[in-house]
């Protein structure tokens, strides 16, 4: 029987064992470390804040705030506080153009042309003008127009509600009635002035000073909050609540005046409001402060 051999020599051919390959190593890509949080500024804090020291508390149902002049605060803050009331006179935006076009002095020149000349009229603006910015910042409202910029002559008083401020709250609009008083001695009969003021039209904004913001709402483009106000003259202000704001700018203590007056409206269906911001000088701060716009 034969036996098949295979000659010597004559190998099967090796089959080269298959390597197993190894994976590809994946070049390792470094953590990425977080993005640091973006510094947010803090707000800055508002010049009344710096300037004056605040104590609130309430007579029954309505607010009483107190207002004095920190020790030593004035001179820091006086440039700004002239700032703040040539806003009220003109819109920065107007005089960031004609800073542009006309440069500084002629700038100044038309600031001048809005600015009284009269104690009593510079008294009564600034009292104006601590009124809005205490609706806003104290009150926590918003003051939407600033009237004086549409003052008829610059020793002129307007006429009708001295703050017509406004706030939503959860889709209704709210509405803050304002008079601001300033004199050097404050009396009860200013305080019951402005307290009837406050009383009229049924308590409620007067129909002429929330139109007279409407409608410079939409000279300013605000179409949207302009109609809202409008709606609520159309509805006779129905389902709006309306609170009561009285301001007195003084040189004398308003504490136990305001005490009295709030006491005495503890019946008054509308929260009412009542600042006293007492200036000791306040003649002759009014002049330092005018005198330099």
């Amino acid at each position: 029987m034969k036996t098949d051999r295979t000659p010597v020599g004559d190998h099967m051919p090796m089959v080269p064992a298959k390597s197993k390959k190894m994976p590809a190593s994946v070049p390792s890509t470094p953590s990425k470390l977080p993005a640091p949080a973006p510094v947010v500024a803090a707000p800055a804090i508002h010049v009344l804040e710096r300037w004056l020291d605040s104590n609130s508390t309430a007579i029954g149902k309505h607010p009483l705030h107190l207002m004095t002049e920190l020790p030593g605060m004035r001179a820091g803050v006086l440039g700004e506080l002239r700032d703040l009331v040539r806003s009220h006179y003109v819109s920065p935006e107007i005089t960031a153009k004609r800073l542009a076009e006309l440069g500084s002095p002629k700038t100044a020149q038309l600031l001048r042309e809005h600015v009284p000349t009269t104690k009593t009229a510079r008294s009564g603006d600034l009292g104006e003008v601590l009124a809005t910015e205490i609706a806003e910042q104290t009150l926590k409202f918003t003051v939407p127009i600033r009237r004086l910029r549409w003052k008829d002559g610059r020793n002129m008083a307007l006429r009708g509600d001295d703050i017509v401020g406004i706030r939503d709250t959860k889709g209704k609009l709210e509405f803050l009635k304002g008079e601001s008083k300033s004199r050097a001695a404050l009396t009860p009969g200013v305080l019951e002035e402005a307290a009837s003021a406050l009383d009229r039209d049924r308590g409620r904004p007067s129909r002429h000073a929330v139109l007279f913001v409407a409608e410079r709402l939409r000279e300013l483009g605000d179409d949207a909050l302009a109609v809202r106000l409008e709606s609520a003259v159309l509805e006779s202000f129905s389902g709006r609540r309306v609170e009561h704001f009285l301001l007195a700018l003084t040189g004398s203590n308003p504490n136990n005046l305001l005490i009295a007056h709030l006491t005495a409206a503890a019946n008054k269906k509308r929260t009412r409001h009542a600042g006293g911001v007492r200036i000791a000088d306040h003649g002759a701060f009014i002049d330092l402060l005018f005198g330099g716009l």
